[in-house]
């Protein structure tokens, strides 16, 4: 493996940083085989529980814990917004703008759990209907329409 990382470094003109490089092994790996391949690869880092460009390297078992991020940053993103200074026009490209291309780009390498899916779902929901009088809520049109694209509204 060292040869193939050498020879890519000639090739390419390129260098591999051991410092910001990481490994991550199976955990049926032996001890011993780690600590060879972590020596003859020189690198000291070993990757677990770390994300790259914003996504887990390691997925668990439990996707609800792996992803729970995504829901907390539509939260505080939602949290944010001065509700009584949006209209619901304005809530709505907010919403669309927004908290719904958080969960995008993890939507485009792995496959969220529908509850995470219906729990971002609800939250913006409940922004998008919520007034601050408290008052009753009139929902004009459904979610699942307000949520399609407008080739498939009309």
């Amino acid at each position: 493996m060292q040869q193939v990382l050498e020879l890519y470094e000639d090739v390419s003109g390129q260098m591999v940083n051991k410092d910001k490089t990481a490994i991550m092994f199976s955990p049926n790996t032996p001890q011993h085989s780690r600590d060879y391949i972590l020596s003859e690869l020189r690198i000291t880092h070993v990757a677990s529980n770390e994300k790259y460009l914003g996504l887990p390297v390691y997925i668990e078992k439990s996707k609800k814990r792996m992803f729970e991020y995504i829901k907390q940053r539509v939260w505080v993103r939602i949290q944010g917004w001065q509700e009584k200074l949006l209209s619901k026009a304005g809530k709505e490209i907010m919403v669309k703008t927004v908290a719904q291309a958080i969960p995008t780009y993890a939507m485009s390498c792995f496959d969220l759990t529908r509850r995470l899916c219906e729990d971002i779902s609800s939250m913006i929901g409940r922004y998008l209907w919520s007034q601050l009088d408290k008052t009753n809520k009139t929902h004009w049109v459904c979610w699942e329409m307000l949520t399609n694209s407008k080739s498939r509204t009309c």
